[in-house]
Formats: C-alpha cells, sequence, structure tokens
C-alpha cells in the first residue's frame, strides 16, 4: 500500500515538474519572441555601423576602388611630409571605409591614436545639447511656448523668454565669463536671474549664456543633474562607451592629451605638453571618441532622438554658431579647446561622415582643406 501510494505520488511530481517546464518554456519562447519583434530595422542599421566601426582598433582601415585609393594615398602622403599629428576616420554606407593615423594620443605613455581614443569635442557639446533639448520636447516633458519661468528658473527676466527663443539662441542673455563655472554643469535646481544680463550686443567681459541656460533647462525638465540627464539620454541610448565629462581627478588610458607646436631638428615632436584645466574648458567638458562621435551623429541625423519636425530647430542652430554651418543635408563643424580639435562633415542622404581630430596646435595645415579632400574622396 506504502510503495502504491509513493508511486503515485512520484508520478504527481513528475507531472508536476513537466508542467512547469512546458510553461517555462512557453514563456520563454514568448519572451524571445517579444524581444526579437523590437528589433528594427534602425536597430540593424545602428548595429551594423557600430560593428564596422569597433571590428578594428588600429586605424589603418581602406576599402575603396582603386582610383580614390590612390587619392587618398596622396592624401595622407601630403599630411606626412607636412607631419601632421592626429587622425581621421571616414563611413559610408554604415561601414568604415577608411582611416589613418600619425604621431601619439598621448605620449604618457607612447599611445596611438585608435578607433576608441576620446578626444575634447569643445563647442559640439552645444550642438548635442540641442539635440538632447529637442528630445524633450519631442517627449512632451518641454513645450516651446513655455516661458522659462515654468522651469523652475525664478525672475523676471525669465518670465519674458520662451523655450522657442532659447531654441533659436535668442534669449538675448549674457553671463560673466567668471561665473560660467558656477552653471556648467547645473544641477536639478534654481539658479538666481542675477547671474545673467540681457543685452542686445555683447558686452565686454561677458559672453552669451544660451547654452547654459539650455543645460539649465534639460536639468530641471529632466529632475536630474545635467551630467546624469546627458549618460541617461544619450550615452545609455546609444550605447556609448567613451563618452564622459572631463575630470583633473581621474584620467583614462584613451583620453587624448594635448601639445603645443614644437620644433626640433625640421621635425615636429610632442613634447610640449598642455595642461588641460577645467576652468579653461568654457564650460564645454564633454569627451567622446571617433566612434561615439560617428554613431551618434549618425543616430540624430537619422532621427532616433528627436523626430525630423525639428530638424529645422537643430540645423539653424548650428548655422548660429561661428564654426559650423548646414548646406542642404551636409553638416559641417569644426571645434577647438585646450589644444584639440574635432572637425566634422557629413551627409545623411548619401551617408558620408568623415571625423578629424588633431592634438597639436600646427597653423600650417588647414584642416577645412583636409576635411574637404577626404569627404569627397569617401
Amino acid at each position: 500500500m506504502k510503495s502504491h501510494t509513493k508511486k503515485i505520488a512520484v508520478t504527481l511530481l513528475l507531472l508536476m515538474i513537466l508542467g512547469v517546464a512546458i510553461f517555462t518554456g512557453t514563456k520563454v519562447v514568448e519572451i524571445f519572441t517579444a524581444n526579437k519583434s523590437t528589433v528594427t530595422t534602425k536597430t540593424v542599421v545602428s548595429q551594423q555601423l557600430e560593428r564596422s566601426l569597433l571590428e578594428r582598433t588600429s586605424l589603418d582601415t581602406v576599402k575603396l576602388n582603386n582610383a580614390d585609393k590612390k587619392k587618398l594615398s596622396e592624401n595622407n602622403r601630403t599630411l606626412s611630409k607636412r607631419q601632421f599629428i592626429g587622425a581621421f576616420i571616414g563611413v559610408r554606407g554604415n561601414k568604415l571605409v577608411y582611416s589613418w593615423r600619425n604621431g601619439y594620443s598621448n605620449t604618457n605613455p607612447n599611445t596611438s591614436f585608435n578607433i576608441n581614443s576620446s578626444i575634447l569635442v569643445g563647442s559640439y557639446q552645444t550642438v548635442l545639447d540641442q539635440a538632447l533639448l529637442l528630445s524633450l520636447v519631442d517627449q512632451g516633458k518641454i513645450k516651446v511656448t513655455d516661458k522659462l519661468s515654468e522651469y523652475q528658473m525664478k525672475g523676471d527676466i525669465f518670465k519674458k523668454i520662451t523655450v522657442k527663443q532659447l531654441l533659436h539662441n535668442e534669449s538675448n542673455l549674457y553671463i560673466r565669463k567668471s561665473l560660467i563655472s558656477n552653471v556648467q554643469n547645473p544641477k536639478n535646481q534654481s539658479y538666481s536671474s542675477s547671474l545673467f544680463k540681457q543685452y542686445k550686443n555683447s558686452e565686454s567681459g561677458w559672453v552669451t549664456a544660451d547654452s547654459f541656460i539650455k543645460r539649465m533647462l534639460i536639468a530641471n525638465a529632466t529632475s536630474q543633474s545635467y551630467e546624469n540627464a546627458f549618460d541617461q539620454l544619450i550615452v545609455n541610448k546609444f550605447g556609448l562607451s567613451n563618452t564622459r565629462f572631463f575630470s583633473s581627478k581621474q584620467a583614462y588610458t584613451n583620453d587624448i592629451a594635448s601639445y603645443d607646436k614644437k620644433i626640433i631638428n625640421d621635425q615636429r615632436v610632442q613634447t610640449k605638453k598642455i595642461t588641460i584645466k577645467k576652468s579653461q574648458l568654457k564650460g564645454n567638458t564633454l569627451r567622446m571618441s571617433l566612434a561615439d562621435i560617428t554613431l551618434l551623429l549618425n543616430g540624430i541625423e537619422k532621427n532616433e532622438l528627436f523626430s525630423s519636425k525639428y530638424n529645422s530647430y537643430f540645423n539653424d542652430n548650428i548655422n548660429d554658431l561661428n564654426s559650423g554651418y548646414v548646406d542642404g543635408s551636409t553638416i559641417t563643424y569644426h571645434a577647438t579647446i585646450s589644444g584639440q580639435t574635432l572637425a566634422v562633415k557629413s551627409n545623411v542622404k548619401t551617408q558620408r561622415t568623415v571625423v578629424l581630430i588633431t592634438n597639436y596646435a600646427d597653423s600650417n595645415i588647414s584642416l577645412s582643406t583636409r576635411l574637404s579632400e577626404l569627404y569627397r574622396i569617401l
């Protein structure tokens, strides 16, 4: 009797285990199917570009026809002859087509430029701030018709300015250069309107405050610090692996150092290192790698961050800046800070992007000319 009861109990236990296994297996299939259904064409394209950029770390890629290979070789010979120090990559159709480097990203220890070398992007950070702000508008977290005072910005000065005016850089607000550190990476809090003054034209010792007010707006609209919002809404969204804000206390092996011009025996050498101080960065403290710059720009151009109906806000902002312009579907931008220069030229329609960087001050080489030539080859 006991033996029979024991057999029944074992049988029931086995049936229960089988039932759980079937149920669990079904759920696994459902979860897999659900995850699979979320993979879009845009996701696949982004992954293709990411793989193409990261499959090689050394910058020596050449995937061109013979005629263009010859043009690239001539370009590289010119750069070598003029002892250019820096690197560039060219991407077309979500693939890394060519890359090249010369000199060191850091001489202590001697480190060559690679796809993950992280450069200070300077005022290009303000271009990305505009994109981030537009993503919040697109999500409904910010309304373009709102006054800035509706986002924890106290003072009569903010009651007169709309988000739309700020997006068009038309606030006419200025801040003393000496006070930039007070707002360069704002936390989620209110700032005294006494920091800012409204002028029709720039006054001596004052700089336009639009970019800093945008960061205040981003922080207040997301209820977190500007840096955390940037990390969450841009770095994490696009899976950027070498994008971070400058810190004088922490250095990374792929951080690019800066070098002033120095000639020894008619040779340009990287021995005169420039000390980078946060106070000299004018609030633009963002570092990005060659790969991350390309991936993010690709995502912005394909409206993965904000809807195409806001493209005019983005393009007009670039045209308002001294170092950038938009010509049709082509974006060109130059940014220099603390001895590091970033130059970008990209066209979303033809899917061509060139990123050129240098960490060596040298007026004998026109980066604009080199950028245009590299773009034509691509």
